[in-house]
């Protein structure tokens, strides 16, 4: 019997109206004894999820395995903004099934099995509430907002993999690559720093460079963002400071003498893009012990090592402003990441950068 028109035409347009429901909160366990709540954990902190519907002895599943892998460390491997995690819809899948599977296809995403509640995770998304459940593997995409991406699939894997990647794409989510990067952070008379403390801004991991002042890093960064490079030694001594120091300060206020550049800010020790005798006093207190940091300027300020004062005779807006401290990068970048240390109070940078 044929279908009506009208009816079907109807049934169409109530389609086309349909609007999904978000995705709903789940709590889990995965394999390895770590909780996941899928909203606390990632949504809410601005994460996409993919969830990877599957069982262990799924032959299509063990096939695709690898190559999600490759696609999770494309994104970040969780340290970006998507989280990937499997879901096992056979409650016999025990965590020692899961975690073997993993160590098989080399897995480093998290994954559940019966044990860890994936079922109750993965139902709504195999009772038809979001389409047609046509079996394992299933992907779905889930946003920051909640909004579902179900079941984005190919001809084959490997389409079905592009698939999963263009919807994971969509939800806005920054794709990550290796990156190899280093330089290094000198006196600005060029001798090398040791034990300068450098990290990307946003990360936690820090670095240090060597006894000649080299540093090297490797990270996985976002293809589309520009990274910033920092650079701290929070050293408070008076190495380098001297009454020379003091002398050439006092001639530049009674206009004997001038400094530029890097000397003025390292005469500013109250960072008032001023040099006055306030400065000196502060410098005097420290020399002496009376005070054992500055109280407005860090000890050691660091410059981009290819920046050029546009007026030395007033760098104060430059350095403070960030334009002569931003070294910025993306993972296109080749040229080393150089930068050049200024020591507060040593105008004649006479200080040792090893001390």
């Amino acid at each position: 019997m044929k279908t009506p028109i009208p009816i079907l035409l109807f049934f169409l347009f109530s389609l086309a109206g349909y609007s999904q429901p978000p995705a709903p909160d789940f709590s889990i366990t995965d394999s390895e004894g770590q909780p996941h709540e899928l909203y606390a954990d990632y949504l809410d902190e601005g994460k996409t999820v993919v969830l990877k519907l599957f069982f262990t002895f799924c032959p299509p599943c063990n096939a695709i395995a690898p190559s999600t892998q490759t696609l999770y460390e494309e994104w970040g491997a969780g340290e970006g903004d998507v989280e990937f995690i499997s879901l096992s819809i056979m409650a016999n899948d025990s965590d020692t099934d899961v975690n073997s599977y993993k160590n098989t296809h080399g897995l480093t995403y998290p994954g559940a099995g019966g044990e860890g509640n994936s079922i109750a995770a993965s139902d709504p998304y195999t009772n038809g509430s979001y389409g047609f459940f046509l079996g394992t593997p299933t992907f779905v995409v889930i946003s920051p907002d909640g909004n579902v991406n179900y079941d984005p699939r190919g001809s084959g894997m490997a389409a079905t993999i592009d698939s999963v990647d263009a919807a994971i794409a969509a939800t806005g989510a920054s794709r990550y690559t290796d990156f190899t990067g280093g330089g290094r952070v000198t006196t600005i008379d060029g001798d090398g720093m040791a034990q300068v403390k450098l990290y990307l801004e946003g990360r936690t991991d820090t670095i240090y460079t060597d006894d000649e002042g080299y540093f090297m890093f490797e990270a996985s960064l976002p293809v589309d963002m520009t990274q910033r490079l920092i650079a701290t030694r929070d050293v408070n001594d008076p190495n380098g400071i001297s009454t020379n120091d003091l002398i050439l300060i006092s001639q530049h206020m009674l206009g004997v003498d001038s400094l530029n550049g890097s000397a003025l800010i390292a005469a500013d020790a109250d960072r008032s893009s001023n040099i006055s005798i306030i400065d000196l006093i502060r410098l005097r207190r420290f020399v002496l012990g009376i005070n054992d940091r500055f109280q407005d300027q860090p000890s050691w300020i660091f410059l981009n090592g290819d920046y050029i004062f546009d007026d030395p005779s007033q760098p104060y807006g430059e350095v403070y402003g960030g334009a002569a401290t931003l070294l910025e990068f993306d993972v296109n970048r080749a040229a080393p990441m150089n930068l050049r240390g200024i020591k507060m109070g040593d105008v004649n940078h006479s200080a040792d950068p090893n001390f």
